[in-house]
């Protein structure tokens, strides 16, 4: 009696990095995924899934300037079954400004620096095509100091990282100039960040904001095949 060899999923991957959709791509293809194509933008990725039609999309957060969000939701109307995984460089979606509830139900999600093996790759593409698959991390370092900072606390770091002056951000939030310097401040209680000579506050928040966002770390793909 023959024995039937198990379905290996299709996928197609979506990595604004050059050197890293190829590393990625090389790291599956061992783990026996079909990896059916490869885009560095959104729209060569929709154009792929439209002619492919594959089992899951394999998708790295970090570096796009692209709205991945809405293309992972519109890639899931088209096909209600397809399996989505992102990869993340930060263990809170909060700095990215989106939430967990945000994304489509069954979206898998990697912290890249927390990965510890790419078999766990493999599980989350198969955990995202599996009937009623939940949202949920496979691997995620999570840092309690992050996870001590509110919603409100989190989208104001990422304002003042991202530029936005103490008068933008009230703006933005609906609340006054003051409201914003008092969040501020219990930021940089929470995070133990203090004034340093010659250096000013929002400067030290931005950088800890772009640490945790994910400044070049080594992680699996680079160092194991």
């Amino acid at each position: 009696m023959e024995r039937n060899e198990p379905i290996q999923p299709r996928i197609l991957i979506l990595d604004c990095n050059r050197f890293e959709l190829a590393t990625i791509s090389d790291s599956l293809r061992l783990q026996g995924i079909d990896v059916l194509g490869q885009a560095r933008d959104t729209q060569g990725a929709e154009q792929l899934f439209r002619a492919l039609d594959p089992d899951a999309i394999l998708i790295d957060y970090q570096g796009c300037d692209e709205p991945i969000l809405s293309t992972t939701q519109y890639l899931r109307s088209v096909n209600p079954k397809l399996g989505i995984v992102l990869l993340t460089h930060s263990p809170d979606l909060r700095l990215y400004g989106i939430t967990e509830s945000d994304l489509p139900k069954g979206t898998q999600l990697i912290e890249k620096s927390a990965l510890s093996e790419l078999r766990q790759l493999r599980t989350a593409i198969e955990n995202s095509i599996a009937p009623h698959a939940k949202t949920a991390w496979v691997a995620n370092d999570w840092n309690s100091t992050l996870s001590a900072l509110t919603n409100i606390q989190v989208e104001t770091l990422r304002l003042l990282a991202l530029g936005l002056s103490n008068s933008d951000i009230g703006r933005t939030r609906f609340v006054s100039e003051k409201s914003v310097e008092q969040t501020i401040a219990r930021i940089a209680h929470h995070l133990e960040v203090s004034h340093e000579h010659g250096r000013n506050l929002r400067v030290i928040l931005a950088a800890e904001y772009f640490r945790w966002l994910g400044a070049p770390r080594r992680h699996i793909f680079a160092t194991r095949a």
